[in-house]
């Protein structure tokens, strides 16, 4: 569980992924239940998914990892 939520943290950090959205990558790593993802997201992190996507990519330049 831990795993696939960093791996989902990371995608929905990564401007490479940002035109995914949030269910879409959550899906991606095994959560098909939107709520369930964002609680488990929300008590791992203590952010919900959207609110960590807008923080972790305000102001980020592009870097090659991004285009992945």
């Amino acid at each position: 569980m831990r795993r696939r939520l960093e791996s989902a943290r990371s995608d929905l950090a990564a401007l490479g992924h940002s035109h995914r959205t949030i269910d879409a990558v959550a899906r991606s790593w095994g959560f098909t239940n939107p709520t369930f993802f964002s609680r488990r997201f929300r008590e791992a992190y203590g952010t919900t998914p959207s609110q960590w996507r807008r923080l972790s990519q305000q102001g980020r330049p592009l870097s090659p990892q991004d285009d992945l």
